[in-house]
């Protein structure tokens, strides 16, 4: 899943949900011709989407299904931090590593926010078994900077403008077949500054704002299955 859009996300390409981008702008649109972009799984690119990329499956109807399936969430770095988590604040360049029990952390806060929206106001029914009504989601943190220490014991305090990036790529397929109907992915710091000025860094600030974009995509997953059962 990630080979196929590795090269993609490392040129800074933004892939996301199939959406309209707002009131003033065209409906989304297959790419439709010779020239339409197609991925190798068939899927094709979407014009006039939320972001600049989205793909999905020709003709795909999402009406059936009214359950989901979580597949665990997959964690990669954009490169090898090595040790530079037990190192001394450096450049912008750094990669701090994440301890094991920060990973499952993280992982557990995706798979939180997304059960959590995709379950709530009637919505779909979480379960840990295929069938046909079923929608696999399987979703990867890839490419994934962390620009401030990650070990705070013992430590001055720390400012930033920015706690790193991370890549989301997201696969809905049918949970019997396998068959592959949306990817989707975006790229996004967490940090919830805007204004470009130093904030001091805290376990508590830095868990917040994880939790609020992770959110942020959960809510955006379940805003677009909506639409498409509704349509």
């Amino acid at each position: 899943m990630k080979s196929l859009l590795r090269g993609t996300l490392l040129t800074g390409t933004l892939v996301a949900l199939t959406g309209c981008a707002s009131m003033a702008s065209p409906p989304p649109t297959l790419q439709t011709g010779p020239d339409a972009e197609v991925t190798i799984d068939g899927l094709v690119r979407v014009d006039n989407a939320a972001v600049p990329l989205a793909y999905r499956k020709p003709g795909m109807d999402l009406t059936s299904y009214t359950r989901f399936m979580l597949d665990p969430v997959e964690i990669a770095y954009q490169k090898d931090p090595g040790n530079r988590g037990r190192s001394e604040m450096g450049g912008g360049g750094d990669n701090f590593a994440l301890t094991p029990s920060q990973m499952e952390n993280l992982r557990g806060m995706f798979q939180d926010a997304v059960a959590e929206a995709l379950t709530r106001d009637n919505g779909y029914e979480l379960t840990t078994e295929p069938g046909p009504d079923v929608l696999r989601v399987s979703a990867s943190l890839v490419d994934l900077v962390v620009s401030v220490p990650t070990d705070m014991a013992g430590r001055q305090q720390v400012y930033t403008r920015s706690y790193g990036l991370v890549s989301l790529i997201l696969e809905l397929r049918d949970s019997e077949s396998g068959e592959i109907l949306v990817r989707a992915g975006d790229r996004r710091d967490p940090t919830r500054n805007t204004d470009a000025s130093l904030a001091a860094v805290t376990p508590g600030a830095v868990r917040a704002d994880t939790q609020r974009l992770f959110r942020y995509w959960a809510d955006l997953l379940r805003e677009r299955l909506d639409a498409f059962r509704n349509n």
